[in-house]
């Protein structure tokens, strides 16, 4: 087994988050124009992210139930705008990877490849990309949007309150099984920890981390020293909900004598969401939104 393997499966175990991976600068088409609006008072506004999604948190109270299906926006009842934005990420493999999501109606060839309608590399560590660097951009494995289902990863029914403050509720659980396998990261099972951070007065989610609780040997040839990620969520005016600002992970792996650790810093900033942009229906699922 090469080591190279060995990390990429801890890729993708951030694959579905870290597709957000990307410092930003709102970009509009041209010809189009930055309508200002109230999305507070707008209830036309984007289309609902998601249907209702109903899990069963044995261990919380109604109380903390309500405020995590707030949080997480498990009613279904957010709306997002569609966005425009730029991103960067900053990992062992690139440095200073800007792109740009600019929305767009196409529909690709193959419906698994809908996730990379719109973007566009605009620059490879400060520079134009080359004709070599556009033949290799490429997108894989998910969401490449400022928000995430995080239904997929909790395990609800661990959820349980770790903390109680002023300002804040720290609950814990695991991620799922099912979408550690998805991701090639069934040997986490039972290793790490997710903690998710909700203000009780906002009732907005501030962080979600999920941690390498110690290290451990999935195998005589292999050691995980050190798995740890971060996505932390701010209020944007522009856009008028909680949506992922920053991610941050970082990985420590022995594969028999080799050694190596990979991270990833990516930021979201600066969103754009005129009027202009939006969907002029929420009739079926919107175009730029993945179920």
């Amino acid at each position: 087994m090469n080591i190279t393997i060995v990390i990429r499966k801890f890729l993708l175990t951030t694959l579905p988050l870290a597709a957000v991976s990307l410092a930003v600068s709102a970009q509009i088409p041209d010809g189009e124009t930055d309508h200002a609006f109230d999305a507070n008072n707008d209830p036309n506004r984007g289309c609902p992210m998601s249907s209702h999604i109903d899990v069963s948190m044995p261990l919380l109270d109604e109380i903390d139930q309500a405020l995590v299906r707030d949080a997480l926006n498990l009613d279904g009842t957010q709306r997002f705008p569609v966005c425009a934005f730029r991103a960067i990420n900053n990992s062992n493999d690139r440095d200073d990877w800007l792109e740009q999501y600019t929305p767009s109606d196409e529909v690709a060839e193959d419906p698994k490849d809908q996730d990379q309608v719109g973007w566009h590399l605009v620059s490879v560590e400060g520079r134009e990309p080359t004709e070599k660097d556009l033949d290799e951009y490429e997108h894989k494995g998910g969401r490449l949007y400022p928000y995430l289902e995080l239904y997929e990863l909790v395990d609800f029914e661990h959820l349980q309150v770790a903390e109680r403050g002023a300002n804040r509720v720290v609950f814990e659980t695991k991620p799922t099984l099912a979408f550690l396998e998805k991701n090639d990261a069934g040997m986490l099972n039972n290793h790490v920890t997710t903690t998710l951070v909700i203000d009780p007065d906002s009732r907005r989610l501030d962080f979600v981390t999920t941690k390498l609780n110690e290290g451990f040997k999935p195998n005589p040839f292999m050691r995980v020293y050190e798995f740890d990620q971060s996505l932390d969520y701010e209020f944007i005016p522009e856009v008028g909900e909680v949506v992922l600002t920053e991610l941050k992970m970082q990985a420590d792996v022995k594969f028999v004598v080799i050694r190596r650790r990979f991270h990833l810093n990516a930021e979201l900033s600066d969103f754009s969401c005129p009027l202009a942009l939006q969907p002029a229906t929420c009739e079926g699922p919107p175009s730029l939104v993945i179920d």
